[in-house]
This record gives C-alpha cells, structure tokens and sequence, in this order.
C-alpha cells in the first residue's frame, strides 16, 4: 500500500464513524412509535407535601390590619438523588376588619410577587403608598407592595392587582381558625408558578 493509499483510509474512517452513528437515530426517527408505555412504568409526580402547619395564637392579631410574617415550606418530589427539594414560601398573614372586635377575618398570601418573583412588602401607611409606589390606597387601607416593579395588591379585593405591572395577585394560602385552641392554621398553599 502507497503512502497516498493509506492517507486516503486514515482520513476517510472519520468520515465513516459519523455515518455509521448517524444510522441509529435516523432509523429510530422513521420507525413508527410502538404504542403508550405499560402501566406502571411512567410514573405520575407527585404533590409537593407540607413540611408542618404554621400557626399563630389569635392574640398575635390584637386588632385588624396586624399582620405577622412566616416562612411555609413544603417537600417537592424530585427526580435526584435527594429524592425531594424543600421550597421556603414567604408569606404574610393578615387581619383584616371583620363585624365586631371577636370577628377574626385573615387574608393569607405568599409574599412572592407573581411578576418577577420579587419579596413584596406590608405598606399600612396610606402616604408611603402614594409616594413610593405611585398608588394611593381607598380610605387608608393598607396594601401589599412590591418594591422591584411597583406592583400593587389590594387585600380586601382578594389580593386584586390595582397598579404595577403583576399578571395576577399573589398565590393564596389555605387557613383555618381553630376556635378550641384560639389559632390561626396555615396548611397549604394554592399551587402553581410565580405567575
């Protein structure tokens, strides 16, 4: 074999190595699928799961418009080898004017702002509100207020968006109010993305 016999085969065994790999995808690209895996064999994920309740004794929330912050976490199944992430939710409890002085009416959001994921923050004054993000409240309620963006939440209107540029309100939390025990249980929270 000549020297520009062997030059030929040497650089021509590149060139033949891609072909060959190229083989095997195409050949699984035109052959038809075979039909819906067996059950049991895919495997549905499933619900994130709450670390533990949060509560608050209703003696927090002396009178409306206090409210007290919190951090829920739950376990989100993970396909690794920790099996399992643990999301910290921030979020906000809030009371908010019921009948009567006995009347405990909460609103429980996260304080994830659904535009951008920014920490939103509790703004009960009125002039704060107009002046450091452009809204002026009715009658002097107080308002959720991200900082990053100016997005404003209003939580008598079920955490309604009323300026700013936020897609939706908040994600809510469930609660209940355990009148044996006088508290307030956070248990889960609405499912779903940042927005």
């Amino acid at each position: 074999m000549n020297r520009r016999t062997f030059l030929k085969f040497i650089l021509s065994l590149p060139l033949f190595g891609a072909l060959l790999l190229s083989v095997s995808p195409l050949f699984r690209y035109l052959k038809p699928t075979a039909g819906a895996f067996p059950e049991g064999l895919v495997s549905k994920p499933d619900s994130p799961v709450r670390v533990r309740n949060i509560t608050f004794p209703l003696s927090a929330f002396p009178q409306p418009w206090v409210v007290q912050e919190f951090v829920f976490e739950q376990k989100n199944p993970e396909y690794t080898r920790a099996g399992a992430q643990i999301s910290r939710i921030p979020g906000f409890a809030l009371r908010i004017p019921g009948k009567g002085a006995d009347d405990y009416q909460f609103v429980v959001y996260s304080r994830i702002c659904p535009h951008m994921g920014c920490i939103f923050r509790y703004v009960p004054d009125p002039n704060e509100a107009a002046t450091g993000f452009n809204y002026r409240p009715p009658e002097g309620t107080p308002v959720f207020a991200c900082p990053c963006h100016l997005s404003v939440f209003d939580p008598l209107q079920e955490g309604k968006v009323v300026s700013g540029p936020a897609p939706r309100p908040p994600r809510y939390f469930n609660f209940e109010i355990d009148k044996g025990s006088q508290t307030l249980v956070i248990s889960d929270v609405e499912s779903g993305g940042i927005a």
